[in-house]
């Protein structure tokens, strides 16, 4: 099944919400940072590189494919359980009790 990712306007839009996500993936990033990214790409993109010493085009990278993982709520399984968290994980199904890969949101 494929999922819809988000795209930069509704990351811009949820911003109180998502710069937890972000916090999470890039945890040299301050709260300072945070706020002052307030859902620019441009500002985060410039504080990823000063905090972790990346050149541009390799944080531009890590943008888009951080971005490509995150899906929209209507496309989020709320009943999958994640046994490791990544960009796919092994996902228990309730009904078969077989495993099979899924996307999921990360957290």
């Amino acid at each position: 099944m494929w999922r819809k990712t988000m795209d930069w306007h509704q990351i811009e839009e949820s911003w109180e919400h998502i710069k937890q996500k972000i916090a999470a993936k890039w945890d040299k990033l301050t709260d300072s940072d945070l706020d002052a990214i307030n859902g620019r790409r441009d500002h985060l993109e410039a504080r990823i590189s000063k905090r972790y010493g990346f050149a541009a085009d390799h944080v531009r990278k890590e943008v888009d494919d951080w971005l490509r993982w995150q899906t929209t709520k209507s496309q989020f399984n709320p009943r999958a359980k994640p046994i490791h968290s990544g960009h796919t994980s092994l996902l228990k199904t309730k009904r078969t009790g077989k495993q099979s890969h899924q996307n999921i949101l990360l957290g």
